[in-house]
């Protein structure tokens, strides 16, 4: 079986390549260890056992009275995906060895392979269009710092208003109250949240933003050989590079993340601390952080990750299952870290939560000491939610980056198990479904990239396209404002109709960053 999607962040597990093929006992036992359910992408898998899976499928939707979807072509996406059903306990969960008639003796030609394709987020189709039209009504609502709609709400609300009106205001700004006071619960009493003023234009900050991008990752880079060669940091140049950040994020929040957009596609080692800093600072800014928290929280993005320096980089770039040891090692890497860093440095007491917890989960399955529920803080559930969307949009030496839509959609469902709900949803509010920066598609068929966001109609950017209908692309981008209703050649609205990942059609952000039009949009 190809094992396109599991129930949880694929970091938590043994897996670290994000798509592959099960054919040998440990990794069916891995499986059984960590996850309830995974998702099987039929395409991928061994046809036989394809072929059987489909059939079962089809029985099993007949008699729920549903009509079972065709067969995928080849050169489509995978049309039906096969759930396994939830098991009483983890330890026992439904994932049994396919017979040996089934599986090859040795692993296929495709199983090679697997590890250079991206695979197919084997999801429900009509379950997808639930959650991206969850994510994009979520954008619609009027909102301000920690007073979004519930996302469940939202979901439910659209649903029901296929037969009945949609809920009225005042159970919208009831929902809206509820979401509010469920981060209140978890703030911590000393943060008084405030509302920043409006953003200044990207043209004016992005110069500022690069500059800091380049010095934390500077800074974290020394930081990481000095404890990798024993010697002692300097807590100072980790301060004075988080504060600088901290000021431009106030300034202007997407100009740091376009910076850290164009880096996704460079996958540099030290990049990730810092990206995982911005989109940490991004969220804690949207809630209405002060200055100084949004300090702690660059300072945790920035340091959540230092202990890996102690760890072999051939586990961390392993192309394939760890074994138990190999994963014990990995996820020593929070002790570790913090060991390093209270040798040599004083910490704040949210820094060290924040450091001691970006790996832990709502459910208790996280590591390294498996808490759950409350015993988390607010610092290492945004830290939760910040590093695993920055290891999912960015390409790894074991996987392929996905879009920030697919992260989101990943993010979302991992919510109630993995992450915090109401969190997950303000950083959907923070960032955007299509953040500045990345390639989109649009219903005329041609790619752009986000140039700019509309505050109002956060889903009709900005956009400069770079490709023709046919993803061949444009000798001179063609910038567009989705706000003005623009139509394509057949007179139909033009609008974003999926994000996409870094790279896809062999199109990439940063050959069209000296471009003139971004020029004149400041993004130099």
């Amino acid at each position: 079986m190809f094992v396109a999607e599991l129930d949880r962040p694929w970091l938590d597990t043994p897996f670290l390549i994000q798509g592959f093929l099960v054919d040998r006992d440990d990794e069916i036992e891995a499986l059984r260890k960590y996850s309830r359910h995974v998702y099987i992408d039929l395409n991928l898998s061994h046809p036989e056992l394809a072929d059987v899976i489909r059939k079962s499928a089809a029985g099993d939707l007949e008699q729920a009275g549903d009509t079972p979807r065709a067969p995928a072509q080849e050169s489509q996406p995978l049309q039906f995906a096969r759930k396994a059903e939830p098991a009483p306990a983890r330890t026992d969960a439904d994932i049994r060895a396919p017979g040996p008639d089934l599986v090859p003796k040795s692993k296929p030609a495709l199983a090679a392979a697997a590890v250079d394709v991206k695979p197919m987020r084997a999801i429900d189709r009509q379950e997808r269009r639930y959650k991206d039209r969850a994510l994009r009504e979520m954008l619609r609502v009027d909102y301000s710092p920690v007073e979004s709609s519930s996302l469940l709400e939202l979901i439910r609300a659209w649903l029901q208003s296929l037969i009945t009106p949609r809920p009225s205001k005042q159970a919208q700004a009831k929902a809206r109250r509820a979401n509010r006071e469920e981060i209140k619960k978890i703030l911590p009493q000393d943060v008084a949240l405030k509302r920043y003023a409006e953003p200044r234009p990207i043209a004016q900050v992005l110069p500022r933003a690069e500059k800091s991008f380049n010095r934390a990752r500077k800074t974290l880079e020394t930081l990481s050989l000095d404890l990798r060669n024993d010697r002692i940091p300097q807590l100072d140049q980790i301060k004075d590079a988080v504060t600088d950040m901290v000021n431009t994020m106030v300034q202007n929040p997407d100009a740091l993340m376009w910076v850290a957009k164009l880096r996704e596609e460079d996958g540099q080692v030290y990049e990730h601390g810092v990206k995982v800093a911005i989109y940490l600072m991004a969220l804690g800014r949207h809630l209405g952080f002060p200055k100084e928290d949004l300090a702690h929280l660059g300072t945790i993005g920035l340091l959540a990750d230092v202990g890996k320096t102690k760890v072999a980089r051939a586990i961390l770039e392993k192309p394939g299952m760890l074994d138990a040891d190999e994963f014990s090692e990995v996820k020593l890497h929070v002790e570790i870290g913090l060991q390093l860093l209270q040798s040599s440095m004083t910490l704040p007491k949210a820094v060290v939560d924040g450091i001691a917890q970006h790996h832990e989960r709502l459910d208790g399955t996280g590591y390294p000491n498996g808490l759950s529920g409350d015993q988390i803080g607010i610092y290492g559930r945004m830290a939760a939610i910040a590093d695993s969307f920055a290891a999912l949009v960015s390409t790894r030496p074991y996987a392929n980056a996905s879009s920030a839509q697919d992260a989101l959609m990943n993010l979302y469902e991992w919510c109630g198990t993995s992450f915090h709900e109401p969190l997950v949803e303000q950083f959907v509010q923070a960032i955007g479904i299509f953040p500045v920066g990345s390639m989109v598609e649009l219903s005329s068929g041609e790619v752009a990239i986000v140039l700019s966001h509309n505050r109002t109609r956060r889903l009709e950017p900005k956009v400069l396209v770079i490709s023709w209908p046919d993803h061949r692309p444009l000798s001179t981008p063609i910038e567009r404002d989705l706000k003005d209703k623009p139509t394509t050649p057949d007179g139909k609205p033009l609008r974003i109709v999926r994000g996409l990942a870094s790279g896809a059609y062999g199109l990439q952000v940063r050959n069209y960053y000296g471009n003139e039009l971004a020029n004149a949009n400041g993004l130099v």
